[in-house]
């Protein structure tokens, strides 16, 4: 007995070490409660403790003691997904008076806030850096994306998804910041960061920092920004009037003529086209629907440009790209048929998600702002909508460009996959809320398990390899843009116009004091840029540019119909005869140059 004791010991001894001198090719995250504490889905409430980062080409637990430790408060987040057993957390970082501090986390932008995203339910664990490259790929910004593998008090916790928060800052949403003392003229009018997003149960409830208006359509709008503590209540009647004004092109009998001039029209081509190939249903359900304003300006000569609102960034795809939920008994949806409530229907060419959710929407209290929807309708939007679609279609959302950030990302995951699915064994089958932790986290009561859930599961396609998750959202993608084609009369040319959009990389490694040499990749990892773009003003452009360089005019087949080198700063020409009534993209360099 004793000898068979020393042989269990020696296993059990042989196999943590193994694992403790395993080497991983993705970065890793340690994080470690403080006072023992369990980090399960009963804390909503951030909690104190420590986090250490490790970033290298390769890199190994048995070095966790060599990266510098980080005091944060961390809490689960989600709503449906904190039923799930793999979780997802905030965290945020601070100093040792507890006050809010600035951290790059493997190689992004300082935020003192982020998402730990722990892809469960989407076990392609590529959906959430998909959808937000995907709409980078439009021109602007929207959270950037790192995968890593976590350990929670040691415990291994799977591959998971650093994900920026949605918050205003030059990196990010780069609205102006507004001061409690901007209460009149151009300053009042921007900048502001609106979420429409139902809020029903205890693990979303309205942060302290968050208010909430109702406009007079009965929508519940979330002031993201500015914070509750530091906004005016001239500033929240603004922007509340704004969206009531916007609301009444639509009411009383009138057909919204007009709401060009509080809507940005660009972007809510690209979003709404957005939504649409992702299949993200979410949005038009009132959640997770982000739009910004930026501030009215008055140039020296006293002309005005207004900051309309703005749609986006997007947010959340983990039930997007064809991941459904399924009945919990139901294990074999191989084929991905979709039997939720998201029927669409056309109006011409341009479809929705189905308004007529009544019933449903109205006993869950989901309002979604009518102006999105009725704005669908406009014919002249619809052109737009059509032209943007041939557009991103000829080349930054192409076929082989979208093959080759896949082809990319599984090559990327294929190692870290192997060990996320050894860790969570949920392959072939559906999964979802009150699942069973294979390997409990430490200090955790593992005979209580939440049962506040409604045990939803989701099974979008059920594959047996990760391999086939990974491809499935590749063929689903496939399939929708070839139907978006279809409605749209659309046909993709034979290679890509243009790869990717123009990217402005931040120096904010300068300006925190690092002079180390930079390893990003900037296609990923940079902001869209804020100062190269371009504007229409009749028959002429007008060329914004931080960087100067080759300016050309190109058709959907790769034509050239003009080129001319541009300096930084200001350039306006007149658009030529050659170009005339002709669809074209404007690009600098080889790059997508957004209007």
């Amino acid at each position: 007995m004793i000898h068979l004791k020393k042989l269990l010991c020696t296993a059990a001894l042989l196999m943590a070490t193994a694992i403790f001198a395993q080497t991983y090719d993705l970065p890793i995250i340690f994080v470690d409660t403080k006072y023992h504490q369990c980090l399960d889905d009963k804390i909503i409430e951030k909690i104190p403790a420590t986090i250490r980062v490790l970033d290298g080409k390769t890199n190994n637990v048995a070095d966790s003691s060599k990266a510098t430790p980080y005091e944060i408060g961390i809490k689960v987040r989600g709503r449906g997904s904190s039923g799930f057993p793999k979780l997802n957390y905030t965290i945020e970082f601070h100093d040792s008076t507890d006050k809010d501090i600035n951290v790059s986390l493997l190689g992004l932008p300082p935020s003192d806030d982020w998402v730990l995203h722990g892809p469960y339910v989407d076990k392609s664990m590529v959906r959430n850096s998909f959808g937000h490259w995907l709409f980078r790929q439009t021109g602007h910004y929207s959270p950037r994306t790192k995968h890593f593998d976590l350990y929670i008090n040691g415990v291994y916790r799977g591959v998971y998804v650093l994900i920026e928060r949605i918050k205003r800052g030059k990196y990010r949403v780069n609205v102006s910041k507004l001061k409690k003392t901007d209460i009149e003229g151009d300053n009042l009018t921007g900048g502001y960061i609106l979420a429409i997003d139902r809020k029903y149960d205890s693990y979303s409830k309205l942060s302290k920092t968050e208010s909430e208006f109702v406009t007079s359509d009965g929508v519940k709008v979330i002031l993201r920004y500015p914070k509750k503590d530091k906004m005016a209540k001239e500033q929240e009647e603004y922007i509340q009037n704004y969206l009531n004004e916007l609301e009444a092109l639509f009411k009383d009998g009138k057909n919204g003529s007009g709401y060009e001039n509080y809507v940005d029209v660009a972007s809510a081509a690209d979003y709404l086209l957005h939504l649409e190939l992702t299949n993200n249903m979410d949005p038009y359900l009132a959640n997770n629907f982000f739009m910004y304003k930026p501030k009215d300006k008055t140039d020296d000569q006293g002309n005005k440009t207004v900051g309309k609102i703005t749609l986006g960034p997007p947010w959340d795809f983990y039930l997007a790209f064809k991941n459904r939920l399924t009945p919990e008994s139901s294990n074999d949806d191989k084929n991905g048929t979709d039997s939720t409530i998201s029927s669409q229907y056309q109006y011409d060419n341009i479809w929705i998600i189905e308004k007529l959710y009544t019933s449903f929407t109205s006993f869950l209290g989901w309002h979604q702002a009518n102006w999105v929807f009725e704005m669908w309708k406009d014919s002249i939007f619809q052109i737009e909508v059509s032209k943007r679609w041939a557009e991103l279609r000829s080349g930054v959302w192409h076929t082989k460009t979208i093959d080759a950030y896949l082809d990319s990302m599984k090559t990327h995951l294929k190692s870290a996959a192997d060990r996320n699915f050894k860790r969570w064994p949920t392959l072939g089958k559906a999964s979802g809320q009150n699942d069973p932790d294979p390997e409990p986290m430490k200090y955790c009561d593992t005979t209580i398990r939440s049962s506040n859930f409604m045990g939803l599961a989701i099974g979008g396609y059920n594959a047996d390899t990760w391999e086939g998750e990974f491809e499935h959202v590749r063929k689903t993608t496939k399939e929708r843009i070839a139907w978006m084609d279809k409605q749209f009369g659309f046909t993709e040319p034979a290679s890509p116009v243009v790869f990717e959009p123009i990217i402005h990389e931040p120096d904010w490694r300068a300006e925190m004091g690092d002079t180390s040499e930079v390893r990003i990749d900037a296609n990923n990892l940079s902001r869209l840029s804020p100062t190269n773009f371009f504007a229409m003003n009749g028959d002429h452009l007008e060329i914004h540019t931080s960087i100067g360089g080759t300016f050309a005019l190109v058709d959907l087949n790769g034509a050239v119909l003009y080129k001319t080198q541009i300096k930084t700063g200001l350039t306006t020409l007149k658009i030529p005869s050659k170009a005339r009534h002709k669809h074209w993209i404007a690009t600098l360099n080889g790059k997508m140059l957004n209007r």
